[in-house]
């Protein structure tokens, strides 16, 4: 159902990440941005600016010096440490990715390949024989947040569900509730992952390193000098949200079009077992549903920008669904053309911030519909249900109930 005009404008003037209806209309809510006001103002969250543009986004993503990083959601979270290097400026922001960007680097993630393989099977696994099952819960949310725990964090899997639902109280606020409602939540959240690092750091202290990202950290050093312990544990507080919960908003939603949408299962299962054709796929499957519906910059000095007067400390939102859906840059922007070519998206943002994780959340994407295609039979949204969306920081669907057809024969 489409909104009338006077609600879209209204949903324009009261644009928020954490509203229902915004995300139900985002698609009508961006365009209207995009041709009629690119840098539109909210009254949500103590007011700021969305901007909608793709041109105008990039631009924004790299300029770090006019606009700053910290902090990087509105509302912020409230996290006792800046999370590390996402809320991190020039210079530092260079030197804090450097520490950890081999980990992250293509060879290394490559070399994961065969553990991501056998993650993968372990999920479906899981899901053999079954009539029904939540693909969100089952399958979208564990493979991400096991594959960040476990391959780089070293966190014991007795603790992974309790993080995970610590980091989401963060990540999803209610949206029901004030946003003081929420601050105080997201910050009792984050104060308790950090007491979690803390204990963990300690552990490592007195019995030694591993080879985890944590002890790695406590080891390095930054112009001579060690880091802090709140240095690590700003990263934590960013590794482990963004190692899963952005995957995690893709996966889901990729898993509900199978049902929804089974012509594109169709599709991918045409080209799945074609390497170079799959890697297209991907990169389409993040424009047209990126793991993140926008990020935060904040305004160092006055300027002018897309035609809009700023002061210090004014407030962008950066919008990369709309950016990604920008007719002046992609021919067809509501159509999923899997061999689209180029292809510049801001699925996984731009400029110094550009996610670290980007080539993890492809492996992962890849791996998991190599096997899932050939493994697991149709399916569609279970009679009587539907799949819930959640809104937040990320936008994903927390349950994907489903019944499947016939499983093949073992």
């Amino acid at each position: 159902m489409t909104a009338d005009d006077g609600v879209l404008t209204k949903l324009v003037e009261h644009f928020s990440l954490h509203d229902r209806d915004c995300q139900k209309h985002q698609d009508e809510i961006f365009t209207r941005m995009r041709t009629e006001a690119p840098v539109s103002h909210s009254v949500e969250h103590g007011g700021f600016y969305a901007v909608s543009r793709y041109r105008d986004v990039y631009e924004a993503a790299h300029k770090p010096e006019l606009f700053s990083s910290f902090p990087v959601t509105i509302p912020p979270f409230g996290n006792p440490t800046p999370m590390i290097p996402i809320e991190s400026d020039p210079p530092m922001h260079r030197k804090y990715r450097t520490l950890v960007g081999a980990r992250f680097s293509p060879k290394s993630v490559e070399a994961l390949e065969p553990h991501m393989r056998e993650m993968v099977r372990t999920v479906i696994d899981g899901l053999v024989g079954k009539k029904d099952a939540d693909l969100a819960k089952e399958v979208a949310i564990p493979l991400p947040l096991r594959g960040i725990l476990e391959l780089y964090l070293g966190v014991p899997e007795k603790d992974w569900e309790k993080l995970k639902d610590e980091f989401l109280y963060m990540l999803q606020p209610d949206p029901e509730s004030t946003d003081e409602e929420n601050l105080e939540r997201s910050m009792a959240a984050g104060l308790n992952c950090t007491m979690y690092f803390a204990e963990m750091l300690d552990h490592l202290r007195t019995n030694g390193y591993g080879d985890d990202l944590i002890s790695h950290l406590d080891q390095a050093e930054l112009d001579g000098e060690r880091l802090t312990d709140d240095e690590i544990y700003g990263f934590c507080l960013v590794l482990v949200p963004a190692g899963f919960d952005t995957t995690a908003s893709v996966l889901s939603r990729l898993l509900l079009m199978f049902a929804e949408q089974p012509e594109v299962r169709d599709r991918l299962e045409r080209i799945v077992d074609d390497p170079e054709k799959l890697d297209l796929a991907v990169e389409e499957l993040i424009r047209f549903m990126p793991p993140q519906p926008g990020v935060a910059r904040n305004v160092t000095e006055p300027c002018e920008f897309a035609g809009q007067q700023l002061d210090e400390g004014d407030r962008l939102l950066l919008l990369w669904p709309s950016a990604n859906r920008d007719p002046e840059e992609f021919p067809d922007p509501d159509e999923l053309v899997f061999d689209r070519q180029p292809n510049r998206h801001l699925g996984f943002g731009s400029g110094i911030h550009r996610c670290l994780g980007s080539h993890l959340a492809r492996l992962e994407l890849k791996t998991l519909l190599k096997e899932f295609l050939h493994r697991v039979p149709r399916y569609r949204v279970a009679p009587g249900k539907e799949a819930v969306w959640h809104t937040g920081n990320t936008w994903g669907v927390k349950t994907v109930p489903v019944v499947f057809d016939e499983w093949p024969e073992p």
